[in-house]
């Protein structure tokens, strides 16, 4: 059994595959755009601290991971998931409710606006609702939805890993040596080694995010998923080189992944 704390990795959202419905939006911020990849067109309710977000897989689908990024929740924020094999509402939780007996803060840090949830296993479901609430938001908003299978390595990352922000600000030396700083978005960036890949692995998981989702479809990468920070430990973005795999040992391979964070 894959240790708890070993990375993962989820790269076919199925949420795109579906429907998305919200409770409110408005005229135009459509819960649509949370399929769009990019994060900053976001869905919107109308002025309301509450609302759900209701996701349609079209068929039964197997789900360990639901996400929601760049969502204007809080630590006071109030999250539960459920997942439902016939309830079109998703309310009656009959595949998994995280929440049974009502809610739970804590889930969204607003310096990492994103909701991660891991299910204790994969399930099969159709249908599946996120309720969201922060007392006091003039509205809720996110802006992007994953829905799926997060793979967990066998053997985790190897030292020498680093995660920093990239700083898309552009600073100009006058003919003075003043320094003019034309500001610009701030973006994490993970840089990270699987030295110690099964065949299996290489031959399904590599290949498929390298054949399917390339440098064009988003990632969610999640550094340690026992972590209580998973919005800080996980990353949603697309993978800036395609490095190839090299195989350092018989039976053993290695692929290095540079993941820079998607607005």
């Amino acid at each position: 059994m894959a240790l708890a704390s070993n990375a993962r990795i989820g790269w076919q959202n199925l949420a795109d595959l579906g429907a998305v419905t919200a409770s409110s939006f408005s005229q135009l911020t459509p819960p649509a755009l949370l399929q769009n990849p990019h994060v900053a067109r976001k869905w919107r309710t109308e002025a309301t601290s509450s609302a759900a977000v209701t996701i349609d897989l079209l068929a039964q689908r197997s789900v360990d991971c639901v996400a929601l990024m760049g969502l204007n929740l809080g630590s006071a924020g109030t999250t539960r998931i459920r997942l439902s094999t016939g309830d079109s509402s998703a309310i009656d939780g009959d595949a998994h409710d995280s929440d049974p007996s009502g809610v739970t803060a804590g889930r969204v840090n607003e310096r990492y606006p994103a909701l991660i949830y891991l299910l204790p296993s994969a399930v099969t479901a159709r249908y599946i609702r996120i309720d969201l609430a922060q007392s006091g938001n003039a509205y809720i908003e996110a802006g992007r939805v994953f829905a799926g299978l997060a793979h967990q390595f066998d053997y985790n990352f190897t030292y020498g890993w680093g995660r920093t922000w990239a700083d898309g600000s552009r600073l100009t030396e006058s003919r003075g040596g003043q320094d003019y700083i034309d500001r610009g978005p701030r973006r994490r960036q993970v840089d990270i080694s699987f030295d110690y890949l099964t065949t299996a692995q290489r031959n399904g998981v590599v290949e498929d995010i390298d054949q399917f989702n390339g440098r064009h479809t988003d990632v969610l990468l999640i550094l340690d998923p026992s972590s209580a920070e998973l919005g800080r430990d996980s990353i949603w973005g697309l993978m800036e080189d395609m490095t190839p795999v090299s195989q350092p040992f018989h039976q053993t391979f290695a692929k290095t992944y540079r993941i820079k964070e998607r607005l």
